[in-house]
């Protein structure tokens, strides 16, 4: 009998160790591509970043290119006037 509840015991606690050690891996899985996921994620916010600053660099460069039109624009008629006066 006692022989009997000595390879229960040892079996059981066996068994609880395999699923302890099952757990341990899903967990370490799960952490795993939790921070690749955020590893990716971070990725895609600094593709978007980068995005974002080709935006404003095309903004900007709009805007320079309206002033430059605009700077054209007056002189050209201060010069017409110039010349109309002369």
């Amino acid at each position: 009998m006692m022989m009997l509840t000595s390879c229960v015991l040892a079996s059981s606690f066996s068994v609880f160790a395999q699923d302890a050690a099952k757990q341990d891996s899903s967990q370490k899985e799960e952490t795993k591509q939790n921070e690749t996921k955020q590893d990716s994620m971070g990725k895609d916010e600094m593709k978007q970043d980068s995005m974002g600053n080709d935006s404003m660099k095309h903004d900007q460069m709009t805007e320079d290119k309206k002033q430059k039109r605009a700077h054209k624009a007056r002189s050209r008629a201060r010069r017409t006037q110039w010349a109309k006066t002369r």
